[in-house]
């Protein structure tokens, strides 16, 4: 039964409304205090907490109730607490009552159920002595059925089945998140199809990882025929990537993509002794794989930009004249972002945001301060992750004002290591607005390259809009005018060479025609049509080439019967061109069979990469002892289970739209804006000088104290006619607070010679002098400078 709602709510508050209901009757409420006047969104428990002037649980006490009513309630609160705590303990009680009785009445089935096998393997025939017996069974056993389906026991063994399983999670260590998920209800719900058995206790070990897997295996193979089938018309691309496991055992996966889905085909084992990986051994398999599939329906091969996984991608070109080898996309944006990192000009700033980031990550004490002022973590500088160099700039951005406050709390010196030369880099490096003033240039160069490489790493980006994705985002770095004319034609040389590398004549011909980007600034271009034709040499005889290209001017024309509809131009319509293709493709149907095969094709090898986390998941520490072939049984069930049950979902062949992409253009701000505290910056910009300066000072002092030449000491002997040796200690100036410590071992007394009248204490001004924001002395109008700054005693003073 609900509880309703707390008689509390009407009492010591004003208003409240309901926001979010429970079944328990009560649920997060939007109200006000009948003291104080403050207003909350909580439930009933923080309502106490605050009119009992207690606090905690994120709410503060009430400090205008009065103390009668505030007793009053922490009496009824302790009350209610207690109670809670009683039913509690005769819960679980309960709990351990139904556990043992329930072990009680299954040992006793048991029992009547031996007895009963037992009676019958002895007794063939009927023994009237023993009717009243077989009576009295069939009675009691009748009597335990009709209990066992009672209403009362039935939840009583829901309530202990909930136990068990909590057991389960724990000591198996299983995520908490598994309750949640369709495959963990649809077991239970088959277990408790199953019913109470005595005889049954689940699956057995070895049937289960020998046997059942590869029956497991066999079905899915049989539930994934559609994909196959559609692999006929839409045809599909072979994806292959490295990894090596916790055991550093060499591991090649070859995955098969289209538009219905990634495919898990086969793992294979590299670890064995002997074996190279060179270009012919993948060419080995993936040749397997390509006639497993069949030739005729395979359009390309991904790999990354290895030297061998290139060398595979000609051998595979010269065996199969219709197949060809492609780059993959995302991998060659990633390395265009650390080619651009690696320039003269900007790997300082790399550098420099590296140590930022590593020192406040790798101190504990710094993170802690960090924490207490950003709510977003710093992103780790590792090169495995794609275009890391942006993201670690963007997120250095966004923590700008974090980090200020950071350096600037007084925790920061009290650190173990806040007085370090680091740390002091750390500071002053914060504090330089030139660090994030060139921060804020070169982000308009990697924001462009980052939109391409997260749309290229998309599963659904097909290969008809990677030639129009990389032009636009050329034109958006040609167009930034945060950088110097030079340093931009070093970013565009390397745009430029990176898409000479990554282009193949079948981008073109995919781009030539996907309808959404038609016309005739696309068609006059001369590359794009010589690229064209070498992509149609490898698939199509010259009596098909001469169709295709008499069908193909009247496409780029909009000339034909499809067009007569007024739905066939639409943006949003041509956006999906699959579907495009597939409703007005019969005004073509020289073009369309071949539209539909190459724009239903990734552009990047990233679903292997993705494949990998289903790997480290099977292969863990705890579980390390799996051969690769019953690791390949695991992870093609664990993958190919996960693509049935989207293509259940699925409505249709999946592309990614070039409206999205726009709009991720269009509604992205490329250049980054200004800090719109002014103020604040200039601050910051003042302490940056100031503590510049102070570096600067210290160093010198260092320096010219470290260099002078130490006098030799004075020779033994009698001697009657040497004058008296004076030793004079340099008087040292007090450290302000904020200035670094400096040892005492690096400013060594200077021993001076000194005659008997001191006439170097006359020498040397009483005023201090003053210096500019480079660390020289700024002569004054009273004090005449000599041109020797020894003889002046500078060294001195600082």
């Amino acid at each position: 039964m609900p509880r309703g709602i707390s008689p509390l709510w009407g009492i010591h508050t004003t208003h409240n409304e309901l926001v979010n209901n429970t079944s328990s009757g009560s649920g997060t409420r939007r109200w006000a205090c009948k003291y104080c006047g403050k207003q909350f969104s909580t439930r009933t428990t923080r309502l106490i907490r605050h009119v009992s002037g207690l606090g905690g649980s994120g709410i503060s006490g009430c400090t205008e109730v009065p103390e009668d009513i505030a007793e009053i309630v922490r009496k009824e609160h302790k009350l209610s607490q207690d109670a809670a705590m009683a039913r509690r303990r005769e819960f679980l009680a309960a709990s351990q009552d139904i556990l043992e009785e329930v072990e009680e009445i299954g040992q006793s089935a048991s029992t009547l159920k031996s007895r009963t096998s037992s009676v019958r393997d002895e007794n063939e025939g009927f023994n009237p002595s023993e009717e009243h017996s077989s009576k009295k069974f069939k009675a009691s056993h009748s009597s335990l059925h009709s209990t066992f389906l009672s209403t009362g026991l039935l939840k009583q063994r829901q309530r202990v089945a909930d136990i068990e399983i909590e057991r389960c999670i724990l000591e198996c260590n299983i995520p908490f998140n598994v309750v949640r998920t369709d495959a963990w209800k649809r077991m239970v719900k088959a277990i408790a199809q199953a019913g109470p058995s005595d005889d049954w206790h689940g699956v057995d070990y070895k049937r289960l990882r020998t046997s059942m897997l590869i029956e497991e295996k066999e079905r899915i193979e049989n539930l994934l025929e559609p994909i196959k089938l559609g692999w006929q018309t839409y045809g599909c691309s072979i994806l292959s990537d490295g990894w090596s496991d916790i055991r550093h055992r060499h591991i090649i996966n070859i995955m098969v993509s289209s538009c219905l889905g990634t495919y898990f085909l086969k793992a294979i084992d590299c670890s064995r002794a002997g074996t190279r990986i060179t270009g012919e051994f993948i060419f080995e398999h993936i040749k397997a794989s390509i006639e497993e599939i069949g030739v005729q329906n395979v359009v390309q091969v991904i790999t990354d930009n290895a030297s061998n996984c290139k060398r595979m991608g000609e051998l595979v070109e010269a065996k199969f004249p219709s197949i060809v080898w492609s780059p993959c996309a995302a991998h060659c944006l990633d390395l265009l972002i650390e080619d651009i990192g690696k320039l003269s000009w900007l790997s300082p700033l790399v550098s420099d945001a590296k140590k930022v980031i590593s020192f406040i990550r790798k101190n504990h004490q710094a993170l802690a301060i960090f924490r207490a002022y950003s709510e977003k973590e710093l992103i780790r500088p590792a090169e495995t992750r794609f275009g890391y160099v942006y993201h670690v700039f963007a997120r250095l951005h966004v923590c700008m004002d974090s980090l200020r406050m950071t350096v600037v709390d007084p925790r920061w010196r009290s650190m173990a290591r806040g007085r370090t030369e680091r740390a002091n880099f750390v500071q002053r490096k914060i504090f330089d607005m030139d660090f994030w003033a060139e921060i804020e240039c070169i982000m308009p160069i990697l924001r462009p390259i980052h939109i391409v490489l997260r749309f290229a790493d998309m599963e659904g980006s097909t290969l008809g809009l990677l030639y129009h994705m990389y032009t636009r985002m050329q034109e958006a770095i040609s167009s930034v005018t945060t950088l110097s004319t030079s340093r931009l034609r070093d970013v565009t040389e390397l745009v430029e060479l990176r898409w000479q590398f990554l282009s193949r004549p079948i981008h073109s011909f995919a781009a030539l025609l996907h309808p959404y980007f038609k016309g005739p600034r696309l068609w006059s271009q001369p590359h794009m049509r010589h690229m064209k034709d070498l992509y149609m040499d490898r698939i199509m005889s010259p009596d098909q080439q001469v169709t295709f290209d008499s069908e193909f001017s009247a496409y780029m024309s909009n000339v034909g019967i499809a067009y007569a509809r007024s739905t066939s131009l639409r943006s949003d319509v041509t956006a999906r061109p699959l579907e495009w293709w597939n409703h007005y493709g019969y005004g073509h149907p020289s073009i369309a069979p071949y539209a539909l095969r190459v724009l239903s094709q990734d552009c990047s090898s990233s679903p292997c990469e993705r494949n990998w986390s289903a790997f480290s998941l099977v292969h863990t520490k705890l579980r390390n002892r799996l051969s690769v072939e019953q690791f390949h049984r695991v992870v093609f069930c664990k993958a190919n289970l996960r693509l049935l049950r989207t293509l259940r979902s699925l409505t249709g062949p999946k592309q990614t739209s070039p409206i999205d992409f726009e709009s991720a253009f269009t509604s992205a701000e490329v250049c980054i804006e200004a800090s719109i505290l002014d103020e604040q910056d200039q601050v910051y910009r003042m302490l940056h000088a100031e503590l510049e300066s102070i570096d600067r000072r210290v160093t010198r002092a260092r320096s010219r104290a470290t260099s002078r030449p130490q006098r030799d000491p004075p020779e033994e002997g009698p001697s009657t006619s040497a004058a008296p040796v004076y030793t004079r200690r340099r008087k040292m100036r007090p450290r302000r607070r904020g200035q670094p410590i400096v040892l005492e071992a690096q400013l060594e007394d200077i021993v001076e010679d000194a005659p008997e009248d001191h006439e170097f204490a006359e020498m040397v001004p009483t005023v201090e002098p003053e210096y500019d924001d480079e660390g020289n002395v700024i002569p004054r109008d009273d004090i005449s400078l000599s041109s020797s700054e020894d003889s002046f005693g500078i060294d001195d003073l600082e």
